[in-house]
């Protein structure tokens, strides 16, 4: 698939406009939409820095990486989004958008941070980055350009994600997207842990994409 595949590419621009909400379906089903050629993405409704956003949004930057179309632009980015970015150099990790206001690199001392669950050799792109804050950790992984034969599973993210997070952390909620699936966990207090699990197509090369809620213990 290229950037000519009309099933991939709607039409030659447009701009996007997400509010703020917790909802991974509705995410879902807009940063996953069709593409179009050129897209910028107005965050002035999305007032504070959320991981569910940021990750749906770097996912469809690598998409269209991988599919050789323009870098999405972003605009609108409230002080606390452009503070948060600079502060973490979030756009000097090589990530595949660019945002249209002026944010600048803070350089300091901290270590660049470490996949610490999936590198099996299945992707040639992994992202993995991770939100702390008091009694909280939210965080995102992404990998595209599948490199390995055959399916990937599910299982095997989840229990390299589940081993690494449960050692400091109780999961609250996650949703876990493929091309083809989607699952939802939601961790209730009295109840074992739900699953929702939705079959949802897209026209997009493979990928596998996890957004995580967590609480410290």
């Amino acid at each position: 698939m290229n950037r000519l595949d009309g099933s991939l590419v709607s039409s030659k621009a447009g701009v996007f406009y997400p509010y703020q909400h917790q909802d991974f379906y509705a995410m879902d089903s807009l940063f996953l939409s069709p593409l179009k050629e050129e897209e910028i993405w107005d965050f002035q409704s999305i007032t504070h820095v959320q991981m569910g956003f940021l990750g749906f949004l770097t996912l469809r930057g690598f998409i269209r990486e991988d599919l050789q179309l323009p870098k999405l632009q972003v605009r609108g980015l409230s002080k606390h989004w452009r503070s948060y970015l600079a502060k973490e150099n979030f756009l000097g990790k090589q990530v595949p958008w660019e945002n249209l206001d002026f944010i600048p690199n803070l350089v300091g001392e901290s270590l660049p941070k470490e996949n610490l669950f999936g590198k099996k050799g299945h992707w040639s792109n992994e992202f993995h980055f991770e939100k702390k804050d008091s009694g909280t950790t939210s965080l995102f992984f992404i990998a595209t350009k599948k490199q390995s034969d055959g399916e990937v599973a599910i299982s095997d993210l989840m229990k390299d994600f589940l081993s690494y997070s449960q050692t400091n952390h109780y999961l609250e909620r996650a949703y876990i997207r493929k091309e083809n699936s989607s699952y939802l966990y939601l961790n209730a207090k009295e109840t074992n842990p739900r699953v929702f699990y939705r079959e949802n197509n897209t026209n997009f090369p493979a990928f596998l994409y996890l957004v995580a809620e967590l609480k410290n213990k």
